[in-house]
């Protein structure tokens, strides 16, 4: 403990409180949270990465896992972020409040990213990440081929689906969740089911109003608990001869980031290989 307010002391007494980001390109950027990470992954901007979160790495949570092999990591508190010598640290979706406030007073220079809430708000931010890694056109192509995606008409008729979660949840129509849907050719009922715009369903309630397809978020054995029971209750497989049942992996739509965009094409993917001959 000691150890770290003296490491806080010192960089007081060699940062200026308030400075201003520097206007070249940063060599050494820090990612907060996991939505930061997959913004500079989907980069490749790995040669100026002094640190990311410690989920970086997971594949269930992250489809860019694999480019964040071997890249240092952080516990998340001001003394660790300080310890890399950031030129740049980068926030959005769930970082601490506490170390963003931390740094902001050693005068670290902080890009804040705002949560997206739509699929269009996404390619800006790459733009606003690259610009800033000094990787313009870098983050123009990357910006375009993603709206190039978004721009695609969803073919054939539109299947109704809701995404259930553990604990029952299913999101509505607002959010991230259903644009991806939508883009995929998906008519996503979640809102119709709970009647609110985010809520929860019940098994029973969801037999008894099924659409065409079930999209189960990511079952984990490995992760016992009763939110994760819902989606192993015996009653959805046997409901099968009355919805297609699939499993999407929330690491594509946990983040509004770029792997939302991208998972956007998974996701009508594995709907087109569970409704089969049904459509």
């Amino acid at each position: 403990m000691r150890a770290g307010v003296a490491l806080l002391v010192a960089a007081l007494m060699v940062l200026p409180v308030g400075a201003a980001p520097d206007p070249h390109p940063a060599g050494r950027v820090v990612s907060l949270s996991l939505c930061a990470d997959q913004f500079l992954l989907a980069l490749d901007a790995q040669a100026q990465i002094a640190g990311l979160t410690r989920l970086a790495g997971d594949d269930h949570l992250s489809p860019y896992a694999d480019r964040a092999a071997g890249l240092p990591i952080h516990d998340g508190t001001a003394e660790s972020v300080l310890m890399l010598k950031p030129d740049l640290v980068i926030t959005g979706g769930y970082a601490r409040a506490q170390t963003v406030g931390m740094l902001e007073r050693l005068g670290v220079p902080i890009l804040r990213l705002k949560t997206a809430q739509t699929l269009a708000d996404i390619p800006p931010q790459i733009e606003q990440v690259a610009s800033a890694l000094g990787r313009a056109a870098a983050g123009r192509a990357l910006a375009d081929r993603l709206r190039a995606k978004l721009s695609e008409p969803a073919a054939g008729l539109r299947p109704t689906a809701a995404l259930y979660r553990p604990g029952g949840d299913v999101p509505g129509s607002r959010g991230i969740v259903n644009d991806m849907m939508k883009a995929a050719g998906l008519q996503n009922i979640g809102g119709d089911l709970s009647g609110r715009p985010n809520g929860r369903v019940a098994v029973e309630s969801l037999l008894l109003n099924p659409p065409d397809l079930l999209v189960l978020d990511s079952v984990r054995p490995d992760r016992p608990g009763i939110g994760q029971s819902v989606l192993d209750h015996p009653a959805l497989a046997a409901a099968q001869a009355e919805m297609a049942i699939a499993t999407f992996q929330i690491a594509w739509w946990l983040c509004a980031s770029p792997a939302s965009i991208a998972g956007v094409e998974h996701l009508a993917d594995v709907a087109g290989k569970a409704l089969g001959g049904r459509r």
